[in-house]
């Protein structure tokens, strides 16, 4: 089952609709539950809304257990997890945006706004420059174009979880893997054919 996680910050059809293409709509769970996020095969965690809200709302508690102890648990239990945009944020261990909340921890490092670009957000195509192979770009090559619509980056304290990077005024990573931690700045299901082969890509992940 992929469980696509319902944080309670709108609308959510867009990514859906993409997981549901590769892997039918009975196979695709929207659940805000921790135990049924827990029973998830693959997990996919999207981009849509503000840090300090998602990780309000990842803390509440429901039968005794919070959806952030339920990813925490999903990620270390090596469960394939891919963070979009905001999702990928939440991986980090804190945030400017909302005051330098706390996000999962996950992966060491911070989440910062912009500095010194001509506008924000960054909205549009941007091409990725990968670092490194991985497999959830298996049959998409380098330098592809991607869509962007973001304030933030990460900013990992270790540079080999930086996969891919992108420039909006000055180079940024917006591609980070770990184990079987994925996390994209860019919006795949809003990034045409390219965007859905990635995303084909995460579900076939062993």
């Amino acid at each position: 089952m992929i469980v696509v996680v319902d944080y309670n910050a709108g609308n959510l059809r867009s990514i859906v609709k993409a997981v549901e293409i590769y892997a039918g709509r009975e196979n695709v769970k929207i659940s805000n539950n921790p135990e049924e996020v827990l029973s998830g095969d693959k997990i996919v965690f999207p981009g849509v809304g503000n840090f300090k809200s998602a990780v309000l709302n990842l803390s509440k508690e429901y039968k005794g257990m919070s959806l952030r102890e339920a990813l925490v648990e999903c990620i270390e239990s090596n469960i394939p997890f891919l963070g979009i945009c905001l999702g990928m944020h939440l991986l980090m261990e804190s945030s400017e945006e909302g005051g330098n909340s706390k996000g999962l921890g996950v992966i060491e490092g911070k989440v910062i706004k912009f500095r010194d670009v001509e506008k924000i957000p960054h909205i549009g195509w941007n091409s990725v420059e990968l670092l490194r192979d991985i497999a959830l770009f298996e049959g998409i090559g380098d330098n592809q174009y991607f869509y962007f619509v973001h304030s933030y980056h990460v900013d990992p304290l270790d540079d080999n979880v930086v996969v891919g990077v992108s420039e909006y005024g000055y180079r940024f990573p917006c591609v980070i893997q770990r184990d079987n931690v994925y996390g994209t700045q860019f919006h795949p299901e809003k990034s045409s054919k390219i965007g859905l082969k990635l995303i084909e890509n995460f579900l076939e992940l062993i």
